[in-house]
């Protein structure tokens, strides 16, 4: 769930910019709510595995360096919806977006945790594959959107 809502707020530019409604601008403009609801979603699932799994115990969850790329994401996350408020913005400056921009190196370790450990789970080839298409394509068409604002000039 937590890749899904990930993938999903990273996708609303994209739609906004290819399907322009009055859903995608009211999405766009609650980005950082959506944002930080998927970390809520993220913390439940990490306080459900850490208690139910593991019962709080921290050496025994991060053993498996599948676990450990799940952690290293959350703590990514974690961060990325700490700084998510206007004090934050204003007190890192430029360092605020590149802290948000962490969100893909998230998005690249999540599928690789979620398919090594939710194999257990999701045993369906085509899910794995359609989640791992989506966020490929994401990735790509995003870094592709900001290359190509880096290059145009300013004014």
């Amino acid at each position: 769930m937590a890749l899904l809502t990930v993938l999903f707020v990273l996708a609303i530019p994209l739609l906004a910019k290819f399907i322009k409604n009055d859903v995608t601008i009211q999405l766009l403009a609650n980005r950082r709510w959506i944002g930080i609801y998927s970390f809520v979603f993220v913390l439940i699932h990490v306080v459900l595995v850490a208690h139910f799994f593991f019962n709080w115990n921290i050496g025994k969850m991060l053993e498996n360096p599948n676990r450990l790329l799940g952690a290293t994401a959350f703590i990514i996350l974690a961060a990325m919806a700490a700084t998510s408020n206007d004090a934050s913005v204003r007190a890192l400056g430029k360092y605020w977006k590149w802290l948000q921009y962490l969100v893909y190196v998230a998005l690249g370790l999540v599928p690789v945790h979620s398919f090594n450990i939710g194999m257990l789970f999701m045993k369906n080839v085509y899910a794995q594959a359609f989640i791992l298409l989506a966020a490929v394509v994401v990735i790509i068409v995003k870094v592709g959107y900001n290359l190509a604002a880096a290059k145009r000039p300013l004014f």
